[in-house]
């Protein structure tokens, strides 16, 4: 009775898989005041912020194999706990560079090592909440209740740019003591939760010591296509949120300040779009996963197409597309690949979903660094990938026909 009921109201990891989503849009309406107060360009401070993100393609596998060893609740901890350190000394950092004129290689080597403790640690947070709710129930609901999980982290989001503009008028120091302290709450709740739970039978030690791979169930070909479709959307959606700063600035003539009360309005559409693509489809009792994720690249390339056109305050219809179609590919992928994982092997699944899509959000810092932010010249190589994305999704399709019709053979 214990279990069905814990089972009914995981809601622990529903106050701590959105701790991502607020920290990257807080981080973006506050990106002109950390510029502003540490005097980095935007291609740097990407670079940056992207390096803590790209770890993620290392430490995504680790966290994954760990929790076969040692459970989803340990690994989760962990990540918190890192997440809200790594917070806490990038607000050191800019406190030093404001208040005591720290040389710049002390802030610059300050900010680096908070990136660097995220990125080994954050990664753990999402996969694990996404792997732990995928374990409380059965395979025909884990649609449903990763929607509702991502739809919570949209929520997140949603309140994240206004939160982010509050803070800030309260000082500009408050958004960063906010994600350092915000999940300590979640830690204390998580900790509860998991000493509530029957313990999950542990894996044979020769199943812990195999590579991490997706189980043999899946299809290498077809899994192969769904990674680089993450990719890709997510090398799109990286490239132009970075790209919304200059794109204020320089299309709309705005202030920093002027430029952050816009991005927080363009992150509050994303984020409602977001909500909206995820609530509709925790509500649909089926779903054809490939006319889904077929959508999601139609407004993909429509939102890049748009973009180019020059139409003022075009990003108010660009923004959501993109957002919605982000939305749609990652909970379809997610939840195919978690389907076909093993019993007590979820975190393979959304571990690997979390290491390519953090790939994707790397190339795209680095596109933005190769054409030194010119914005013409990135929607231009965004479209094209946008249609290599289209290309993936049609050979996922071919392959997954092929292999229906092999088993259908007589």
């Amino acid at each position: 009775m214990r279990k069905l009921v814990m089972k009914m109201r995981p809601w622990p990891l529903f106050i701590s898989a959105p701790l991502l989503g607020l920290s990257h849009s807080i981080l973006l309406v506050f990106t002109p005041i950390f510029i502003e107060k540490t005097t980095l360009s935007l291609a740097s401070l990407a670079i940056l912020m992207s390096l803590g993100s790209a770890l993620f393609l290392f430490s995504a596998p680790m966290w994954a194999k760990c929790s076969l060893r040692y459970g989803y609740p340990k690994v989760l901890l962990s990540g918190i706990l890192g997440f809200s350190t790594s917070f806490s000394l990038m607000l050191v950092a800019l406190w030093g560079s404001v208040s005591l004129q720290w040389p710049m290689v002390w802030v610059i080597s300050s900010l680096i090592i908070s990136r660097v403790i995220y990125g080994m640690t954050a990664s753990a947070i999402v996969p694990s909440c996404q792997a732990w709710l995928s374990e409380l129930n059965h395979a025909e609901h884990t649609m449903k209740k990763l929607a509702e999980l991502s739809a919570t982290m949209a929520f997140g989001r949603l309140i994240a740019p206004l939160l982010a503009m509050a803070l800030i008028w309260i000082g500009w120091q408050a958004p960063l003591l906010f994600l350092s302290l915000a999940p300590l709450i979640c830690l204390g709740y998580i900790l509860k939760f998991s000493r509530s739970q029957e313990p999950l039978p542990a894996p044979a030690a020769h199943q812990i010591d195999k590579p991490i791979s997706v189980q043999d169930k899946i299809d290498d070909k077809s899994v192969h296509s769904l990674l680089i479709s993450i990719t890709l959307i997510c090398i799109s959606y990286s490239c132009v949120t970075f790209l919304l700063t200059p794109m204020a600035i320089q299309w709309l003539n705005y202030s920093n300040q002027q430029a952050s009360q816009y991005l927080s309005l363009l992150m509050t559409l994303a984020a409602m779009t977001m909500l909206l693509c995820h609530g509709i489809t925790s509500k649909l009792k089926q779903v054809d996963q490939f006319k889904m994720m077929l959508l999601a690249n139609m407004m993909l390339l429509l939102s890049l197409i748009l973009m180019q056109l020059p139409i003022p305050h075009i990003l108010f219809i660009c923004v959501p597309l993109l957002s919605g179609a982000f939305a749609i590919l990652q909970l379809q992928i997610t939840s195919l690949l978690c389907n076909q994982a093993g019993k007590g092997k979820k975190a393979i699944a959304t571990g690997l979903v979390s290491k390519y899509q953090t790939l994707g959000y790397g190339i795209g810092a680095g596109l933005l660094w190769l054409t030194n932010s010119d914005i013409d010249t990135n929607l231009q190589l965004l479209t094209l990938l946008g249609l290599a994305q289209l290309a993936s999704l049609m050979f996922w399709k071919f392959n997954i026909g092929t292999k229906e019709a092999v088993k259908d053979a007589p």
